[in-house]
């Protein structure tokens, strides 16, 4: 390979035999071809100095100011220390610096632990919880949280992130997670409603099929139910509609229909399974029958 820099064009001879230079881009390095003696090395190719490769749009994308940070790290010290009951004074003194603390911070902080928590209880990924932080943080910089609980707002933001990521928990798991003194449920889902109309969110509908390996783990289940299982509920969610019914209840009933077609002699019973998925046994027994009147599965060779 030929040089193509600058040192190359002056042609600079070997020292030792007088043979031809190659200048090495990778390295740097003028080296002669005839006895392989290293001329010079660590030289800065100026070939291409001054030409740009990219238009203004595209450098404005390519900068960046640093690594990307955790949406935990721009937070105070955790710890709030209420003034109630104090006695001794230098503690004492320490709870009033904290009280100076803006409302927004502290917020923020409460949120945060909050958020580990659940998401911790719950065993969710790691990148749920930088997702949840966002959405709360957008949602507090629209001040539209007057009037609902901070726990209540953190369970309503992980859910969603759930719903996104198509990640098998809830509203029912979260809410019972989350610390509030009312109706759970209630409570969360009042705050999902309003989460998604202020924000003018778009969540995807629930996905049945994302509780499917989840409950097979549960349930002790051999790997083969979960092809079958998928299938009839694509076949179910395609011939009817989903949209008001609960993804754990479809998901549980074509469970049960599976091990009933593979293994007729040591079923799960519906008790069993619905214990699983936290459902009855009565709508299990109704969503099941709903799946055997639409798809008129009477052969499990069929599937």
């Amino acid at each position: 390979m030929e040089a193509d820099s600058p040192l190359t064009i002056e042609k600079i001879e070997c020292l030792e035999c007088g043979g031809k230079d190659t200048f090495i881009k990778e390295k740097g390095e003028v080296v002669c071809n005839n006895c392989g003696l290293i001329i010079s090395e660590r030289n800065i190719d100026y070939f291409n100095f001054g030409i740009r490769f990219f238009n203004s749009e595209d450098m404005e994308k390519k900068v960046t100011t640093g690594p990307p940070q955790n949406t935990f790290s721009n937070l105070n010290q955790s710890t709030i220390i209420k003034i109630n009951n104090i006695r001794n004074p230098d503690l004492k003194r320490a709870a009033k610096k904290d009280n100076l603390i803006e409302w927004h911070e502290k917020n923020l902080i409460i949120a945060g632990n909050e958020i580990k928590r659940i998401i911790a209880s719950l065993r969710l990924p790691n990148y749920t919880k930088d997702m949840a932080m966002t959405l709360y943080k957008r949602y507090l910089k629209n001040n539209i949280l007057s009037g609902r609980t901070i726990n209540g707002m953190v369970a309503a933001c992980i859910f969603y992130v759930c719903r996104v990521n198509q990640i098998s928990r809830s509203l029912k798991e979260i809410s019972n997670k989350a610390d509030l003194k009312h109706d759970n449920s209630k409570e969360v889902y009042n705050c999902y409603k309003t989460l998604i109309k202020q924000l003018n969110l778009k969540p995807p509908p629930p996905d049945p099929i994302s509780f499917v390996p989840r409950f097979i783990s549960e349930l002790g289940l051999d790997i083969k139910v979960e092809s079958p299982t998928i299938k009839i509920i694509r076949a179910f969610t395609s011939r009817s509609c989903s949209t008001g019914r609960d993804p754990r209840v479809i998901a549980a009933s074509a469970i049960y229909l599976v091990c009933k077609m593979i293994n007729q002699d040591h079923t799960l019973s519906q008790k069993e399974i619905a214990k699983v998925a936290g459902i009855t046994n009565i709508t299990l027994c109704k969503r099941y029958k709903e799946i055997l009147d639409l798809l008129f599965l009477k052969n499990r060779r069929k599937i």
